[in-house]
């Protein structure tokens, strides 16, 4: 007779649209040994939770608790949970911010992570932040992040991973940490948070729309203007197949694959398309795409993930880019647990 699977109750943390729950439906199908469950979540950001609302439920169909504004939960009153999750705030550290470290306001909301892990004592901690946050004028701060999981007693790993490597074709690099508590057992002296690379079978063709909307699509008077100021030649959008155009660094990634998600509001993401009679086809990612990029499962008979209808492009864009890729997500939590 096969055994109960180990329950694990988690808190998930600066929640999004719940990268971590999606993640963690997909290793409860997959595992013989444990199971995931979400006790309650925190977010402030109305769309976000609107978002996570819509796709997240507890088994009887009741909403799972909003705890709100992390700064304002009172930690004793939190229900018993053996892990917490989250990607707490990356724009002090992001290079697309001012990345002013724990100097920025922001910046100080893992200390709510710490007082409520100091009080609730969670067996593991599961969190992610962007590269720069362990490299350059942020580093010191990575430093005593470590030092202070290790004086409240927990064991912690961290690894930068790259989606890129694990089956999606987005190049999107973060860091991530687990720990354990030590009074449970420190983790195994050859622990690894690297999981095996899955080499890309799937090119950017493959997530995009077959038949995207024409809303989506630059004039050809924007796109001439954008050769213009970018200093490219007429003929630099005649590609045979769909590319990402890298607006930042402004060239076509002929790697075939897409250029880190963000939100729209940085408008760095757009699709290059073959020629049509003679006119350059560029354009925004359409939603789907985005979600597609990270990790989502969206077909014409299949949706994993479902838009409220009144969440707009720029909201659910947003999302998106500052949501978890959820594939990486799911491949590093089974590597971790099935070590433990």
């Amino acid at each position: 007779m096969e055994s109960k699977k180990e329950i694990i109750r988690v808190f998930e943390g600066f929640a999004g649209y719940g990268g971590a729950s999606y993640a963690m439906k997909r290793v409860n199908k997959l595992s013989r040994k444990i199971r995931f469950q979400v006790v309650g979540y925190s977010e402030i950001c109305q769309s976000a939770i609107d978002l996570y609302n819509a796709n997240h439920k507890q088994r009887n169909g009741k909403l799972l608790k909003n705890w709100g504004d992390i700064t304002k939960i009172k930690e004793i009153e939190l229900p018993d949970f053996d892990m917490f999750t989250g990607g707490f705030p990356c724009q002090p550290f992001s290079t697309a911010g001012s990345r002013n470290g724990e100097l920025d306001p922001r910046g100080s909301l893992f200390a709510d992570i710490v007082r409520i892990c100091r009080e609730k004592r969670p067996k593991y901690l599961f969190l992610e932040n962007v590269v720069s946050l362990c490299r350059g004028k942020c580093k010191p701060t990575y430093d005593a992040i470590l030092d202070i999981f290790d004086v409240i007693g927990y064991d912690v790993r961290t690894v930068i991973l790259n989606s890129a490597d694990y089956g999606i074709p987005q190049s999107r690099q973060r860091l991530w940490f687990f720990g354990k508590r030590k009074d449970s057992g420190s983790l195994p002296d050859d622990f690894s948070m690297t999981p095996k690379i899955v080499p890309l079978k799937h090119f950017i063709e493959e997530f995009l729309d077959e038949h995207p909307n024409e809303e989506l699509y630059r004039t050809q008077l924007q796109i001439d203007h954008i050769k213009d100021i970018h200093g490219k030649p007429q003929d630099y959008f005649h590609v045979a197949e769909r590319l990402c155009y890298d607006y930042y660094n402004r060239k076509i990634r002929t790697d075939r694959i897409c250029m880190t998600i963000t939100p729209p509001n940085h408008n760095v993401v757009r699709i290059v398309e073959p020629p049509v009679n003679g006119m350059d086809r560029f354009r925004k990612l359409s939603i789907d795409e985005h979600f597609r990029l990270m990790g989502f499962k969206i077909t014409d008979k299949y949706r994993e993930i479902h838009y409220p209808e009144h969440l707009t492009y720029r909201e659910l864009g947003e999302r998106a880019g500052n949501g978890w890729e959820i594939n990486l997500v799911t491949i590093l939590l089974k590597h971790i647990f099935n070590q433990l």
